[in-house]
């Protein structure tokens, strides 16, 4: 079956499902890659000292980025949460820079774009199934939900309800199974260890330490809270963690 994972993430000036967005991105996955599930067909290629490096000919798929003309969200009711606001004005000014880089549309336009983004991906690749993946359901996918409500946009008709995905909950469960494995390979060798619970299931942050990083040739230049970046960085810890749930 053909089939292709997307990540969406909104950067936005509140938590709630009617905050104002400023960014979104949507980063498309292959999560049968055998080394890199960012391009297509083909990978990062890894040099003699392991270093991870990228080559011309690799036919990279190029992600939706999409910059939110913030007027047109006062205009259109959506929310500004003044704790959030104030959090980006502590920010730093790369961090400000990342989400207003870019030329900015009608929020309408943006959210348009990123459905007819993926509608595209399907028909040009012929896909027969896809997942839209985020970091938890109450957030991003909420927000989604209604932007769309707002502008009568009928988003089943590109991803149906059914096709939704939270990468919070498979990376965390796909690094406890792993550190289970592990811990229960340490308590064999040190008994002493035996009814202690890794520390992953007290910190469930400790669930990003377990996988291999993302590679710098995607992080260069990027920090957290930028959307592409994020959405790049989740796609890249769920599918080692759909991998590491593999029998």
């Amino acid at each position: 079956m053909r089939h292709l994972d997307f990540t969406i993430d909104f950067e936005t000036v509140g938590l709630t499902a009617n905050a104002a967005p400023m960014m979104v991105a949507v980063v498309p996955w292959f999560r049968d890659a055998k080394v890199d599930p960012l391009m297509y067909n083909v990978s990062c290629v890894i040099d003699e000292e392991g270093t991870r490096t990228m080559e011309q000919n690799i036919n990279w798929v190029e992600p939706y980025i999409g910059y939110v003309d913030l007027r047109t969200c006062v205009v259109d009711g959506f929310d500004f949460d003044p704790k959030t606001v104030q959090w980006w004005a502590e920010r730093s000014e790369s961090a400000k820079q990342a989400v207003t880089k870019g030329q900015v549309k009608p929020v309408q336009d943006v959210l348009v774009g990123a459905l007819e983004y993926i509608r595209d991906m399907v028909q040009s690749l012929r896909l027969e199934s896809i997942c839209l993946w985020c970091q938890g359901m109450d957030v991003d996918i909420a927000i989604l939900r209604n932007i769309c409500y707002k502008y009568d946009i009928e988003l089943e008709d590109d991803v149906p309800h059914t096709q939704f995905r939270d990468s919070r909950t498979i990376i965390l469960e796909g690094a406890m199974v792993q550190a289970m494995q592990m811990h229960k390979k340490a308590t064999e060798k040190y008994p002493e260890l035996a009814g202690g619970s890794p520390r992953i299931l007290r910190e469930p942050d400790m669930a990003y330490k377990v996988f291999d990083p993302l590679p710098s040739c995607y992080a260069a230049g990027s920090e957290a809270h930028d959307a592409l970046y994020d959405a790049m960085r989740s796609s890249w810890y769920t599918w080692q963690a759909l991998k590491s749930l593999r029998p």
